[in-house]
């Protein structure tokens, strides 16, 4: 999930269902073809689902359409030694779901298209900690493979996949409209990965609208409305994100790094990292030894993935502190 590319996701335990528990700093624009809860076990976060941006908070779930771009990131909540705030990542559940699931029983999943959001908004606070408690039981039965696990992950995701069919937002369509989603869909991934290997070079709005056969208007307003920003706001972040990653790497001076990083001006570059974190590269880079010691981002890594003994225990933890208290 580092890059910023389609996501192919695989299913090592039990078909159509994948779950992971994330440390999040940082995980770029992506897509994938299956639907994604996920759900904030610790800690505070930012996202970006479908270019609408949402401020994440302990307890909170989230659900993400099929093709839906998104994007998560840690918010600043604790400070350094030198007063400067520093974004602790949050952990996060996810639950990704494919279009395939049960439909044998249910075809209608291959071509549902849900609205993305906050699903706090749009159910009543019992259905809510419902849900919570089946995706908490779902993943605990994941992670630990006790004697019929699989059994009661099915059980659970259908319970949620069918209170979600019941609340969200959402819209059947026939197989010729699913067809044109999957080619916008290709579109945005095409965009992503063009993008993504380009950023450090000269890059213009007008080369991709060609690759696109689009006009520059036209392009221009697809980009805006996909992924909530401009294209040129767009590759300086992904400039910025190389910068962070290129940091970690002591024997490179911050002259180096904006160039390698696509910036061709030292200054611009200043002015993208006090735009965005309010501080300088400098002091920036100083502040990130402090969040490597702490928080185990190393060598430019933004995302810990847990192993199953680790999953379980912030699953546990929290369900101990948010679910067993509640009930």
């Amino acid at each position: 999930m580092a890059k910023s590319e389609l996501e192919i996701v695989k299913y090592p335990k039990i078909k159509h269902i994948k779950m992971l528990v994330n440390k999040i700093q940082s995980v770029e624009d992506h897509i994938h073809n299956d639907f994604e809860f996920f759900l904030v076990l610790k800690g505070r976060g930012r996202a970006k689902v479908d270019a609408k941006n949402y401020e994440l908070e302990e307890g909170d779930v989230y659900f993400v359409n099929s093709g839906d771009v998104h994007s998560y990131s840690a918010l600043p909540s604790n400070r350094s030694s030198d007063n400067t705030e520093v974004a602790v990542p949050p952990t996060f559940l996810f639950v990704q779901i494919s279009n395939h699931f049960i439909r044998d029983y249910f075809p209608q999943i291959r071509t549902t298209i849900f609205k993305s959001g906050n699903l706090k908004e749009c159910l009543n606070e019992e259905d809510y900690k419902y849900m919570v408690r089946m995706l908490v039981l779902a993943a605990i039965a994941y992670f630990s493979e006790y004697n019929y696990y699989q059994l009661d992950i099915m059980a659970n995701i259908a319970k949620t996949l069918a209170l979600t069919y019941k609340s969200l937002d959402h819209e059947i369509i026939n197989e010729g409209q699913k067809q044109k989603v999957k080619r916008k869909n290709a579109r945005l991934e095409r965009i992503i990965s063009y993008i993504d290997a380009n950023f450090d070079t000269q890059i213009r709005l007008e080369d991709l609208a060609n690759m696109e056969n689009l006009s520059v208007t036209h392009f221009s307003h697809l980009f805006s409305s996909s992924f909530g920003v401009t294209f040129q706001e767009f590759v300086n972040l992904k400039r910025m994100e190389q910068c962070i990653r290129l940091m970690s790497n002591s024997e490179k001076t911050l002259l180096e790094i904006s160039y390698e990083s696509g910036f061709s001006d030292p200054k611009y570059m200043n002015k993208m990292f006090l735009k965005k974190f309010g501080c300088t590269p400098k002091e920036y880079r100083r502040n990130l030894d402090v969040r490597n010691s702490d928080f185990e981002i190393q060598m430019g890594k933004f995302e810990t993935i847990f192993n199953d003994t680790m999953s379980i225990k912030y699953l546990k933890d929290f369900k101990a502190q948010k679910i067993d208290i509640a009930n």
